[in-house]
């Protein structure tokens, strides 16, 4: 069987963590949405296929998100202490979804700072 990217080339571009979790990523076997197999990288802590950020990109995301600093997706912030989050599942959503886009957010500052002339 031929797959579209090997778990050996998939292993070679993780670098980093989760960016939602801050897990372990690995090569997970997948198809893609051709129906083709092949291997993305993943979180098995939170269940989703991520690209991985370095880790302290993910930790200032994390308390940034957590003191309400930054909250990439303004229409999810709600009152945590008000009851609007019915679930611990709902909380620690709420933390992943910021937490990612904010960790690529700042992956991409980053970048563009080292890049600057």
């Amino acid at each position: 069987m031929k797959y579209q990217q090997t778990k050996k080339e998939c292993e070679s571009k993780i670098h980093g963590v989760c960016e939602g979790c801050g897990g372990k990523l690995v090569a997970i076997k997948t198809v893609n949405n051709s129906r083709n197999p092949t291997y993305w990288s993943g979180c098995r802590s939170c269940s989703c296929f991520r690209s991985g950020v370095p880790k302290i990109y993910f930790d200032v995301a994390r308390e940034c998100v957590e003191k309400n600093i930054i909250t990439p997706y303004h229409h999810l912030v709600v009152d945590k202490n008000n009851g609007e989050f019915k679930t611990p599942e709902q909380v620690e959503y709420y933390y992943q979804s910021q937490t990612a886009a904010l960790s690529l957010i700042i992956l991409q500052i980053h970048r563009m700072i080292v890049a600057h002339p």
